[in-house]
């Protein structure tokens, strides 16, 4: 291998290991869409399954997930810092989460939306505390999309030295 070969060979490598970089600030947002993601599919499986009429609730949840997913799909072959449609479905997840803890809350609707549960306190319980987690993850998912989007996450700052370093 001669030396333009070798020079053009670390530009390649430098240059992806910024694209996989930039990629990465999204890493934390990947895993928290997966966890949305496989959570609604077993829900929309058990309302099938127990011929609920509210299956469209996770199966709509899931198309906004999947629009996210394409959104972190094409921001590896083009970086950004403002996931527009990722934002939209962590928005609408905690509305949902919010709307679902409230109607959580009274038996009619408990036994409509999770009617693979036994209505009973502990399974309430169970689906609050679910919830909760959900409204949680959402908000931080949202408050770390502001931050990528101000560049003010850690990640943009290593990425900024690092930028540094290798010119």
């Amino acid at each position: 291998m001669n030396y333009e070969e070798r020079v053009l060979l670390e530009k390649n490598k430098k240059e992806q290991s910024l694209k996989s970089m930039y990629y990465n600030r999204y890493l934390l947002v990947r895993y928290v869409t997966a966890i949305f993601f496989f959570t609604n599919i077993y829900w929309l499986i058990s309302l099938v399954i127990s011929d609920s009429s509210l299956y469209f609730v996770p199966l709509t949840l899931i198309i906004i997930l999947i629009l996210s997913v394409a959104e972190q799909v094409k921001i590896y072959s083009s970086p950004t810092n403002n996931a527009i449609y990722t934002k939209f479905c962590f928005i609408t997840l905690l509305f949902t989460n919010v709307i679902l803890l409230l109607l959580t809350c009274f038996s009619a609707s408990f036994a409509q939306l999770y009617p693979f549960l036994v209505n009973q306190n502990k399974s309430k319980i169970l689906i609050l505390v679910i919830l909760i987690t959900g409204i949680l993850l959402s908000a931080f998912i949202i408050y770390r999309l502001n931050k990528i989007k101000h560049d003010e996450d850690k990640h943009y700052q290593r990425i900024k030295e690092y930028e540094k370093a290798i010119n």
